[in-house]
């Protein structure tokens, strides 16, 4: 049943992007001058996991790469290089093309790429929340030519964290943003990852549609479910995706989802989940009680507050509800 099932994973990137075109076309604006030789405008992309961020991030590029074959790009996971030290080598690596030393300071990694970005140069920064030091964007706005996309749930997320002085310079941009998929979309979404990743016949529209309407607007969910799904036909040794494995195969997409998402925390945001696993649900006061005791570097409340906590939040993994005692954690999955 599966023919392709690379169509499913979350790095394909699709020909192309349904139900984005607005914010595609806000993109691809910011990058034209590119195409004159001029650097491009900074773009920040905000809204919910699953809203196809990434996918028109990467789309955007791709085009400009058609009109412009050489242009220099770079794409980082602030999750995974969330460091200053990182996301600079990566830049310097990509952008500049320079064998960078081992343990090189950020000083001449900064230096290799104002000296080695001869032309106009784009990097996209997802997930730029994660970011350990935002103040790295100042770093990279010091790169003549070089401009961002710059990915995250919330703006509130990334901009406040920002020193004065650098938020007044880093801050200028396009602001695009993104709601949640409706449920035709994202089943349109689906219908075209089957041509694609399916043999002909093996699901109907209808439960596309059923999928679609189980996610609540992320397609990435969307996407894992229809994979399992087609995978749980395959076990059963169907031709055909039953609407009787749907439930389940959302089900279980949210539950891959979720592991995947784990994975990735930070130090910070794993223990604070794994505090509200072992204890749960907690009032703010208790749960940073015993993230104290559980992290060997622990930080402030308030930063757990303004940036860890809402992540959290943001990807599912957690939970909010208000008492008399105040705000109280549990996880999402409970």
């Amino acid at each position: 049943m599966l023919r392709d099932a690379t169509v499913f994973e979350d790095e394909h990137l699709p020909r192309e992007i349904v139900g984005r075109n607005s914010q595609m076309n806000e993109v691809t604006d910011a990058l034209t001058p590119v195409e004159d030789g001029a650097r491009a405008e900074n773009c920040f992309l905000f809204g919910p996991s699953g809203a196809g961020k990434t996918t028109v991030a990467r789309a955007a590029v791709r085009e400009l790469r058609r009109e412009v074959l050489d242009v220099p790009t770079a794409y980082v996971n602030c999750w995974k290089d969330y460091t200053r030290r990182s996301v600079l080598e990566r830049a310097a690596n990509d952008l500049a093309d320079a064998a960078v030393p081992k343990n090189a300071p950020a000083r001449d990694l900064i230096d290799t790429l104002q000296t080695g970005l001869d032309s106009p140069g784009v990097i996209i920064l997802d997930e730029v929340d994660q970011l350990q030091d935002p103040d790295t964007l100042y770093d990279l706005h010091s790169v003549p030519g070089l401009a961002w996309i710059c990915i995250a749930n919330r703006e509130v997320d990334l901009l406040a964290r920002l020193d004065e002085r650098v938020h007044s310079r880093v801050s200028v941009g396009y602001r695009v943003q993104f709601d949640r998929y409706t449920v035709d979309t994202v089943a349109e979404i689906l219908e075209r990852r089957t041509i694609q990743g399916l043999e002909p016949g093996a699901v109907e529209r209808g439960t596309l549609e059923r999928i679609a309407e189980l996610v609540d607007g992320d397609a990435r969910q969307a996407i894992t479910a229809l994979r399992v799904a087609a995978r749980k036909s395959e076990r059963e040794g169907l031709s055909t995706i039953p609407r009787r494995l749907v439930d389940d195969a959302v089900h279980d997409a949210e539950s891959e989802v979720r592991q995947k998402t784990i994975s990735k925390l930070n130090d910070h945001q794993r223990v604070l989940y794994e505090c509200i696993e072992a204890d749960g649900p907690l009032i703010q006061k208790a749960l940073y009680a015993n993230y104290e005791q559980a992290h060997p570097d622990p930080i402030t409340l308030r930063a757990l507050r303004e940036s860890h906590l809402p992540k959290l939040e943001h990807y599912n993994l957690i939970e909010t509800e208000r008492g008399g005692d105040g705000k109280r954690y549990r996880l999402a999955s409970e």
